[in-house]
């Protein structure tokens, strides 16, 4: 089959390519694509459009519309979102399958600053760049497809119905060929379909692409833009992660105000795993495991006295560099671990459950919170799911009365015990059925 660009060569797009969970929705999106076998419409490099497609304006240069990008964007570091589930709807060339995005306010504002600032320059024909208060916020899965087809994959993807004009009849496409077996209406049933995924994202760049080419990249934690040569420099990105996670308060530059005595918790530090990067979204260069871990052992060091207690729930480190001593000696406190799946080698004698109290609330302390035995009337601490299934379960779930103290959930360093004992106390009554996604550090 022959592809055709999806536009033409005189058109602009600005948009925010995907930064730590690139990878992730590029294997999810991949899975659907193949499974409803429409891969030649597979969107190649995931992003949140921010304007466009649009042409410049007579005798307007690109350093201009590079201008005024740079002054919408010059109040925001970061453009913190949330991808969530699966959405779709009719595009400018057919019907669009997308994951969901939830702005945060920052990213409304950015979306809002730039097109106040860029429609003077351009002539569009996207309803959302002349409108932003009802843009259509999305990262698109697959595009250019038949509506009969988008409607048969979004309904198996999320059991939704979704309604547009009156559907044509069913037509020879993809999603009912090959002899795949049939659900008792006739519809095709894929043999595995992937979870509807949550994830937290931020914008650290904003591209302009040009055609089907990246122009340039202005980036917000730097505040400079880039030239495509320069677009693939390792260093420039590692550099570019290392300012994102100070200014969001995820790398550590100096000693806070521990705790004077309480214990701390957290799980899943994952030291010397290279992959974890890759597969949990962490901020790192995919192949930074040494930054990495510099890192997390920074966070800790200036996080925990060396007089406090650490309770670490499981898969404490994945390494054949270094051995579970090595990394224990360079940590503060005083460190209690317990048993995670990746323990293997220096897991054997760890408890797999503590019980410990704060604040008159009993807690159980566990790695995988599905074989814990919880005290009548406590709170599960756990890690294990990481921030792979933030549903069900996210930081604090009251329903549940379960926290999830994976280091990515909690900001990668330590959190004190009577932190959360202070939450529930604060937070608990009347939340039975509330969540806090994340921590906010």
């Amino acid at each position: 089959m022959v592809m055709v660009p999806a536009f033409p060569e005189n058109t602009f797009l600005i948009e925010i390519r995907l930064a730590r969970t690139k990878w992730r929705i590029k294997r999810i999106t991949e899975r659907i694509t193949d499974t409803f076998s429409v891969p030649e419409f597979a969107e190649r490099h995931p992003h949140v459009t921010l304007f466009g497609p649009f042409t410049l304006r007579k005798r307007v240069t690109i350093p201009r519309l590079k201008q005024a990008i740079e002054e919408a964007a010059a109040p925001f570091p970061t453009i913190p979102y949330l991808i969530d589930g699966y959405d779709m709807n009719q595009g400018l060339n057919g019907a669009v399958l997308a994951y969901r995005v939830r702005p945060s306010d920052v990213l409304v504002a950015l979306n809002r600053e730039i097109s106040a600032s860029v429609l003077p320059l351009a002539g569009t024909v996207n309803v959302w760049d002349t409108d932003p208060a009802h843009k259509w916020f999305h990262i698109t899965i697959a595009n250019r497809l038949d509506r009969d087809q988008g409607v048969r994959i979004f309904e198996h993807l999320t059991g939704e119905r979704r309604s547009f004009a009156p559907l044509t009849p069913p037509s020879d496409n993809p999603c009912t060929e090959r002899g795949r077996p049939e659900s008792d209406d006739g519809g095709w049933l894929p043999p595995s379909i992937p979870q509807p995924p949550l994830l937290d994202e931020d914008g650290i760049r904003i591209s302009i692409i040009h055609g089907e080419e990246i122009l340039a990249e202005y980036d917000l934690p730097r505040h400079r833009w880039f030239r495509p040569k320069t677009l693939s420099s390792a260093r420039e990105w590692q550099r570019s992660l290392r300012r994102f996670r100070k200014d969001r308060g995820i790398e550590l530059t100096r000693r806070g105000i521990p705790a004077a005595g309480g214990p701390f918790v957290i799980g899943d530090l994952h030291l010397g795993h290279a992959n974890i990067i890759r597969y949990c979204s962490r901020p790192f260069p995919h192949d930074a495991v040494s930054e990495m871990d510099s890192v997390l052992i920074r966070n800790w060091n200036a996080t925990v006295r060396r007089s406090n207690r650490v309770f670490h729930l499981g898969d404490f480190s994945y390494t054949s560099g270094k051995s579970t001593m090595d990394y224990l000696r360079l940590l503060n406190g005083s460190i209690t671990r317990i048993a995670g799946n990746h323990d293997k080698d220096s897991g054997e004698g760890l408890p797999h459950q503590i019980s410990v109290t704060s604040d008159g609330i009993p807690f159980t302390l566990t790695h995988d919170p599905d074989d814990a035995v919880p005290v009548p009337g406590g709170w599960v601490i756990h890690g294990h799911y990481h921030n792979n299934d933030l549903s069900r379960y996210p930081f604090i779930s009251f329903r549940d009365r379960r926290i999830n103290v994976s280091a990515e959930v909690v900001g990668y360093r330590p959190v004190p015990l009577d932190e959360l004992a202070g939450i529930i106390r604060k937070n608990g009554s009347g939340s039975e059925n509330g969540t806090i996604l994340l921590r906010r550090i």
